[in-house]
């Protein structure tokens, strides 16, 4: 369930039923392909398990070669 804030326009509310339709019909024709979603993010699934066990609080750069 989504419930949108008093502050959200009709446009704005508007553009976001377009993309749950979207979606919706995504799901409809390919359930697999939002079944691995998401696509376009730098961490696929996160591993929450891990993350508990083991969490990291502070930031480090990179290890560059």
């Amino acid at each position: 369930m989504i419930e949108p804030t008093e502050t959200e326009t009709k446009e704005t509310l508007d553009e976001a039923i377009a993309v749950l339709r979207a979606l919706y019909e995504t799901a409809q024709k390919d359930p697999d392909y939002l079944h691995h979603a998401p696509h376009h993010c730098p961490i696929k699934r996160p591993d929450e398990v891990t993350a508990a066990r083991h969490p990291v609080l502070r930031w480090s750069a990179p290890v560059q070669d």
